[in-house]
């Protein structure tokens, strides 16, 4: 039980780690370490939100906004920018923290009930989003 309370402390602290950085680079950009990073369209939440949409020759957004690549605004999006690579990890984590917790808990076959419980949670954070960022 030490191991697992272990665990999920640590991915948590990793998770909230991601948080962090995700939230300085939102609002801290010019004084941390990743403005100094070479690839700014990747870091820089300014302009790294672009990344997810379609350009034309001259490197302009088109408008009315479209996906740069399929998915590349919603399942693949963590692809286009450090803040939402951050992001998914961040969720990552906890959703592996939460299969941690309750693994010792799981039925036999425990990993294949772990890939179901961890693929559940996800789709529950990701209806959660998707009704509050489309549907209200």
């Amino acid at each position: 039980m030490a191991k697992q309370i272990i665990a999920v402390l640590a991915l948590l602290f990793l998770a909230h780690l991601c948080k962090g950085i995700c939230d300085d680079l939102q609002f801290h950009y010019a004084d941390t370490v990743f403005a100094r990073f070479d690839n700014q369209r990747f870091w820089d939440p300014d302009i790294s939100w672009e990344n997810k949409y379609a350009t034309d020759t001259e490197g302009e957004l088109i408008r009315p906004l479209r996906e740069r690549f399929p998915g590349s605004s919603t399942i693949f999006v963590a692809t286009t920018d450090a803040w939402h690579l951050l992001q998914a990890i961040q969720y990552a984590l906890i959703r592996l923290a939460i299969v941690v917790l309750v693994f010792p808990r799981l039925p036999g076959p425990r990993w294949g009930y772990a890939v179901g419980l961890y693929g559940g949670i996800w789709v529950v954070q990701a209806g959660g989003f998707w009704l509050g960022y489309y549907g209200l």
